[in-house]
This record gives structure tokens, C-alpha cells and sequence, in this order.
């Protein structure tokens, strides 16, 4: 029988989760590291210390028949088998943290919250764009999406149900980045090699920050000990930890309107080509001249009226399978924003009940699409 465990990753150096460019395109600019980490290498971390739990002998897991079975737990490659992850996150002080949903502006914390407004003519036609609720009587001139910050679960439940939140976590507060500088090593000769310096920025986590994940599919007795590994760019360790899942999950929303907002708390893989900005199976039609996009998810359905997304998250990575570059996505990033309006016949109950917490788009197996559900 499988079960469900929580993963918390501690450091015991730095960080480092290069992003989506590669040191020989990089120039002479520095790479920085993502954060949290893309969800590939935490699932990779796992499935590490999974085998190593079960006494893998790697060059022969691909394809000696001894490992069958706990090929089609883990997978191999691209593949997560039965393997599912939520996350990852960050924690801070035990609790996980939610990135800021984008239509939350702020400055001096003051708050302002964006709405759909009126259809306005631009390149996808006449379309409702966000505009700040109540401008004209209450302004907040400079206010701005909060991209480098974080909320509690009440917090994040507040701004769900369109109440300023007490306070935000910026990430200045988590980490601060320590720049290095490298050059690349002939091994043979013991020697630098020419030309190959690097820059690169890693993360000093501070003392109350983790990285957290959650994971089924498992039998109990896959799951590893908690011990020290090797975590991210470079193999600095971190300490990791597995226990009962947490048992404040996803907070429940605040039902304060008729309307559904979803937030996407991870990452999204919506595909590729102009229209991958909006969950998949949603299309447009016109509605009293106006353009909105009309679609299901999980059998609930709803009319995409206006989004708040931010600029495309990108991964790439390496694939240690076919020791080869992994090609770079655009992703939908966390935190972006979808107004909807709710089918004929669906009230907010049985919506909420059935969205929030679930998982949208591609490659949803490694935690891809996780969804908060608000109302407006």
C-alpha cells in the first residue's frame, strides 16, 4: 500500500540550482541560482536516495532485470513510475510558504488588488485586462506586483478571499547570495584548463529555511532514512529529513464572492505555441463582443474572463540518462492569477471542492500545476 511522506531538504552549505542557461552561453555574466528548485532536480534527489535505500547498483539499473520493480516505483529517465511529488516549496520556521498571487500590488505595505475590467481592443481582440480595484477612490501610485515575496497559509487564505494580507515574507529574508568565481579542472594533470572561468551566484540559506516536498506512490518500505546527501549544482550536502505528511495542508479557502480565482502555486506546463499562457482545453468565443475562453477542469466548468501571469519561468537542466543537455520550457510561473466565472448550474462549493489543491497542465507527477482556489 502506498503512502504519503513529507521531504524536508536542510542545508549544510549552500545552494546552488543553476538556471536555464548554460556556462558556455553565459558570457561573461555570472549564473544565478533558481529558487526553490526546479522541481526535476528535487524529484532526482529523491529518487537518489530512494535506490541507494534499496541498494541500487546504477550502471545497471536501467537494465538489469533485478531492478524491474523498483523501475516502475521510481521510473527511470523522464519517467517518476508511480512516483508523485507536491512541491517542492520553501519552508520557513516548519511552515510552508506560498509565493504572493500576482494581482496583489503593493508598496509600503499597502495593498491593492488588480480585477478584470473593461474590454479594451489589443492583440488577442477585444479582451477584459486586469485593472486596480478602486483606483480612482483609494490610489496607490508605484504599486506593484510582489514577484520576490512570500505568504503564510493565513495569509495566503486571506488574499484568496480579497483581504490585504497582515504582512509578507520577502525573500531577502530567506537567503542572502554569495557570488563565486571558478575555473574548470583537468583532472589528469592537476591543473586549471584555459579560459574556462566561471561565475557563478549560489544561495547562503538562512538557519529557519528548508526546501519541502511531499510524495505517493511508494510502499512504506521503498522510503529511505533521513541522512545527508548531495543537493543541487555542484553536490553541496543538505540533510534530509522524512516524516508523516504535514498535517496543515493546503489552507481552505475564504468565500467571499459568486466568482473563482485559481492561483497557481507551482510552476505550469500549459504546452507550447501562442496560447500557452491558459490551462489546456480552454477556447475562445465571443460573448457580447467581447473574447473569453470557455473550458472544463475536472469536470467544472468555467469561462476564463481575464489572467495575471508573470514572465515565463525557464528550466532546462541536465539529463543523466542520456548524459545530454535537458531542452529548456517556458513555464507558466507560480502565482499567476485566472479570473473565471462559474458553468450554469455549478455552485462555488462544489467547485472549490473539487479544483483546490489539484493539479493542472503536462508532467503533473512532479508537482507542475498545483492549484489554490479564491473567490472574487
Amino acid at each position: 500500500m502506498s503512502e504519503i511522506r513529507h521531504w524536508r531538504f536542510d542545508p549544510l552549505d549552500t545552494w546552488f540550482f543553476r538556471e536555464a542557461r548554460g556556462f558556455e552561453t553565459s558570457g561573461h555574466n555570472e549564473l544565478s541560482s533558481l529558487f526553490p528548485p526546479p522541481a526535476r532536480t528535487v524529484a532526482g534527489a529523491m529518487r537518489t536516495l530512494i535506490g541507494e535505500h534499496s541498494g541500487v547498483d546504477w550502471p545497471r539499473f536501467l537494465e538489469g532485470e533485478e531492478y524491474a520493480e523498483l523501475r516502475a516505483l521510481i521510473g527511470a529517465g523522464d519517467s517518476l513510475g508511480r512516483l508523485e511529488l507536491t512541491g517542492p516549496y520553501p519552508l520557513w520556521q516548519g511552515e510552508r510558504l506560498y509565493p504572493v498571487p500576482l494581482h496583489l500590488l503593493g508598496k509600503d505595505r499597502n495593498y491593492r488588488f488588480l480585477e478584470p475590467g473593461d474590454p479594451v481592443l489589443c492583440d488577442l481582440g477585444p479582451v477584459r485586462l486586469p485593472r486596480i480595484k478602486n483606483a480612482r477612490q483609494d490610489p496607490l501610485p508605484g504599486a506593484k506586483p510582489l514577484e520576490q515575496a512570500w505568504l503564510n497559509g493565513a495569509d495566503l487564505q486571506r488574499v484568496l478571499g480579497g483581504q490585504p494580507p497582515n504582512g509578507v515574507i520577502a525573500t531577502q529574508r530567506l537567503y542572502v547570495e554569495e557570488p563565486r568565481l571558478g575555473i574548470a579542472r583537468d583532472n589528469m594533470r592537476r591543473t586549471g584548463r584555459d579560459g574556462l572561468l566561471y561565475q557563478t551566484r549560489h544561495l547562503r540559506p538562512h538557519p529557519e529555511l528548508a526546501i519541502g516536498a511531499e510524495t505517493r506512490g511508494l510502499p512504506a518500505e521503498r522510503y529511505p532514512e533521513s541522512g545527508v546527501m548531495r543537493f543541487g549544482g555542484e553536490g553541496r550536502p543538505s540533510l534530509v529529513r522524512l516524516s508523516e505528511a504535514l498535517s496543515d495542508r493546503l489552507p481552505a479557502p475564504l468565500i467571499q464572492g459568486p466568482n473563482l480565482l485559481l492561483m497557481l502555486l507551482t510552476h505550469a506546463d500549459f504546452g507550447s505555441g501562442e496560447e500557452c499562457w491558459r490551462p489546456p482545453g480552454f477556447e475562445p468565443i465571443e460573448r457580447d463582443g467581447t473574447r473569453v475562453w470557455q473550458g472544463d477542469l475536472r469536470g467544472i466548468g468555467l469561462t476564463l474572463e481575464c489572467a495575471v501571469i508573470g514572465k515565463a519561468a525557464r528550466e532546462g537542466g541536465w539529463d543523466l540518462a542520456r548524459e545530454c543537455p535537458r531542452p529548456v520550457r517556458s513555464l507558466v510561473p507560480a502565482g499567476s492569477v485566472y479570473f473565471c466565472t462559474l458553468a450554469d448550474g455549478i455552485d462555488v462549493d462544489m467547485a472549490i471542492k473539487a479544483l483546490h489543491g489539484q493539479h493542472i497542465g503536462q508532467d503533473i507527477a512532479l508537482g507542475r500545476g498545483e492549484l489554490a482556489v479564491g473567490t472574487w
